[in-house]
């Protein structure tokens, strides 16, 4: 039961992911749509403001047709690595996270004249730390670091712009900027630490809590279900119920295996017991309902099909012991069937299983 619940989060947590990685997506070809409108924009205010100082097809192919272009083919290999491998979640987290490097990238780079354009590359890290992989945010501050350093030293897009060695300010901005964002990742790590500290610390409260709720409901024994996880279920029966097949099965001669050959005997006996019971109908909820006395609710099924069902345990559990070992009589299991319908309460349920149990017992004796 405990690893069924951590598989549950993990699928839950799956399902966060891949809602992020959509978003995480949808941000980044809304950051270039962003992009290519800002620049079409201050094209428009600079001819206004008559400060345009190249012609209209310069601008448009140094500002508007290369970064344009760029930021598609980066969405591009974004939306192909999606649509070909759609369940490798993790593959898809750094293709989208080095991907929105790439589009801040060419952003800065066409106006690294604007010093403060680095806090861009903040915007990527931010979003890779969401993911909660410290290889991830590594990755994509290496990217970013090697993305500041071209984009600033190697590429100069702007001819206004003055190179970063030539003077000792921009020297000093430059690296005051990489200070920054090595900061900026060191800060990231450390969300991500605590974000695990946190995940882990609350799926670990959540497993005790199971663990203590198991102990609560199974039957130490057998490992089945017990009477008060059995009374819970047909507490909460309804009309959408209806149809239910209840069984109540009770081993014959049990008295005489503990009498014979002794309680551990009888221990055992039950164990290969709920074995025989978890073989035969282990897609339904199976109770022990008090010493050797057993329940199975069948959902699903017609009352012939369960009847199959019961007549299937009632050989195997004759297989189980030796009918000489306790005085030639069959330790077989007898049981009695009862459908659920509208008129019928989960005491009275229970009650004309049991009914029909102890008339199968009467008739074989």
């Amino acid at each position: 039961m405990v690893n069924s619940y951590i598989r549950t989060i993990e699928f839950e947590y799956e399902k966060v992911s891949r809602h992020w990685l959509k978003i995480h997506t949808m941000i980044s070809a809304g950051l270039a749509a962003a992009s290519f409108l800002l620049e079409a924009i201050l094209y428009f205010i600079l001819k206004a403001l008559n400060l345009m100082e190249s012609t209209a097809s310069r601008y448009a192919m140094k500002y508007l047709l290369i970064p344009t272009g760029l930021n598609l083919l980066i969405l591009l290999i974004i939306f192909m690595f999606r649509k070909l491998y759609p369940k490798r979640l993790t593959l898809q987290s750094y293709v989208i996270s080095i991907g929105l490097v790439g589009i801040c990238f060419v952003l800065f780079t066409i106006h690294s004249i604007f010093p403060s354009l680095y806090f861009l590359f903040a915007i990527p890290l931010m979003f890779s730390c969401l993911y909660g992989d410290y290889v991830l945010t590594s990755v994509t501050a290496i990217c970013v670091f090697i993305a500041r350093i071209v984009g600033d030293v190697v590429i100069v897009w702007d001819s206004a712009k003055s190179a970063v060695l030539d003077e000792s300010y921009n020297s000093v901005n430059f690296a005051v900027s990489l200070l920054i964002l090595t900061g900026f990742y060191i800060s990231c790590l450390t969300l991500i630490y605590f974000e695990q500290e946190k995940s882990h610390a609350a799926v670990k409260k959540e497993v005790e809590r199971v663990q203590f709720r198991q102990g609560m409901i199974l039957d130490q024994l057998t490992a089945l279900y017990n009477r008060t996880a059995l009374d819970e279920v047909l507490g909460h029966l309804s009309e959408d119920d209806i149809g239910l097949v209840c069984a109540m099965i009770d081993i014959d001669h049990f008295k005489e295996v503990n009498d014979t050959l002794g309680h551990t005997a009888g221990d055992d006996y039950l164990r290969k017991f709920s074995n025989v019971l978890r073989n035969a109908c282990d897609q339904h909820l199976i109770f022990r309902y008090g010493g050797d006395e057993f329940c199975i609710l069948f959902n699903g099924i017609t009352l012939e099909e369960a009847t199959t069902l019961c007549r299937r345990i009632y050989r195997e559990s004759a297989r189980i012991l030796d009918p000489k070992t306790i005085g030639g009589k069959t330790a077989a299991a007898s049981y009695g069937l009862s459908v659920f319908d509208k008129d019928l309460s989960p005491d009275e349920l229970i009650r004309k299983a049991d009914q029909q149990m102890y008339a199968m017992k009467k008739q074989q004796r």
